[in-house]
């Protein structure tokens, strides 16, 4: 995760009410709609996000392994935190996915790195990639290092609270939620390069969205699978019958 949220509102940890469908956040995500009038337009179906002019919601191909991975190795940590912070699980795991594919150990020294004492922005640790500076800033501990970071439980805590914190400029809408996770806040980038025209690294492409987004509907691709959707998830809200979280 590139951009720097140090100013991350802090969020309590205490438990929160299951998510609900309602029409004051799910419904309008379920309408056909978009960031910029120049940039692609997408909507949320039972199959996941349907990104126009595709005719349904496409994952990456073939069988979601990456994310039945991410789950059977971290689902504990993912419905616990989805539940304390009411994020939908999907966005945990798209963000465990891209960020860092899953791998715990994962660490990124951004230019202008010196130390985590000097520059706790500029070090991205854990499954989720979060910025030392960032962890601290939604948790509001000043005692998180990098390594406390990479233990998965730790790292989930503190990427799901971060999403939590971005609700109020995401709305939970998996693009720009994962353009605020990586940018630090949604913001426009006009390149023709990036259909998104929302800022995401590489600047000036779409490629860390349109990763998100694949892993994001290979979510739902397996709770219809496998089952086991928990119902702090956009597909337990989606598909009633099809869940058993």
């Amino acid at each position: 995760m590139f951009g720097d949220s140090s100013s991350a509102t802090s969020v309590s940890t205490a438990a929160a009410p299951t998510l609900r469908l309602s029409t004051d956040w799910l419904q309008p995500l379920q309408a056909i709609h978009g960031y910029d009038p120049a940039g692609v337009q997408w909507c949320l179906t039972a199959d996941g996000l349907r990104v126009l002019p595709d005719a349904a919601a496409t994952g990456s191909g073939g069988e979601p392994q990456t994310v039945r991975r991410v789950w059977q190795e971290f689902g504990g940590s993912i419905k616990n935190w989805s539940a304390k912070f009411s994020v939908p699980a999907e966005l945990i795991i798209a963000t465990i996915c891209t960020e860092s594919s899953g791998k715990p150990s994962a660490k990124r020294e951004e230019p202008g790195f010196k130390s985590v004492a000097s520059t706790p922005n500029r070090i991205s640790t854990g499954l989720m990639q979060t910025l030392v500076s960032t962890a601290r800033a939604t948790l509001n501990r000043d005692d998180i290092d990098d390594g406390w970071l990479l233990q998965p439980d730790n790292s989930i805590q503190a990427g799901t609270s971060y999403i939590a914190d971005q609700r109020r400029i995401t709305g939970f809408d998996p693009p720009k939620v994962a353009c605020a996770y990586n940018a630090g806040g949604v913001y426009k980038n006009a390149s023709q390069n990036n259909r998104w025209r929302m800022r995401q690294y590489p600047i000036g492409t779409g490629e860390h969205c349109d990763r998100y987004v694949k892993w994001f509907n290979d979510c739902f691709l397996m709770f219809k699978k496998d089952g086991g959707a928990p119902d702090n998830s956009f597909y337990a809200l989606l598909n009633k019958a099809d869940s058993h979280g």
